[in-house]
């Protein structure tokens, strides 16, 4: 379905529950009323309740929607997730998972990578890299913990480098 069914039963639902509460005014001066008016109510607050979990849930599964929760994955796995990793996080169809996927292979914001019969999709803005301090001269590395200008080895000047 899509959002115009859910926005067409939401009206439905509404209109519904006006009667309820018409019905539910009548029902002060004309009591045999009211069992119609709590029905009515009652099928009104059901409809629109439904209505509105029915289209969060469509739109929580389009690819726009479903890439950022696809990047929040990846970032809490280092960076990298697989199409089953998403389908299941995510409680998605296959297919709502590889076009969020192709959405973002599309954007450059992942890529592919095969590992045996599974592909993972790698996030490379979301790995995390280790800065050190490194020699130009003799390659030696030291934490960035250190406060070092020169290196204690051959005297060369250390820079920053990330691994």
């Amino acid at each position: 379905m899509n959002r115009w069914v859910y926005l067409g039963v939401f009206i439905g639902a509404a209109l519904i529950l006006g009667l309820g509460v018409l019905f539910l005014c009548a029902a002060s001066i004309e009591p045999t009323r009211l069992p119609l008016a709590l029905v009515l109510l009652a099928l009104g607050a059901g409809g629109a309740a439904w209505s509105a979990w029915a289209y969060r849930k469509w739109a929580s599964a389009q690819p726009a929607a479903l890439a950022a929760r696809i990047t929040d994955l990846a970032a809490a796995n280092d960076g990298e997730t697989s199409l089953a990793q998403v389908m299941s996080a995510c409680d998605v169809p296959a297919s709502a998972a590889q076009a969020a996927l192709a959405e973002l292979l599309a954007k450059g914001q992942c890529r592919r990578e095969p590992r045996g019969e599974q592909i993972f999709f790698i996030f490379p803005g979301l790995k995390e890299q280790k800065v050190v301090r490194r020699c130009a001269f003799c390659g030696s590395q030291f934490p960035v913990k250190q406060a070092l200008q020169k290196c204690p080895n051959c005297g060369g000047q250390l820079e920053l480098v990330k691994t």
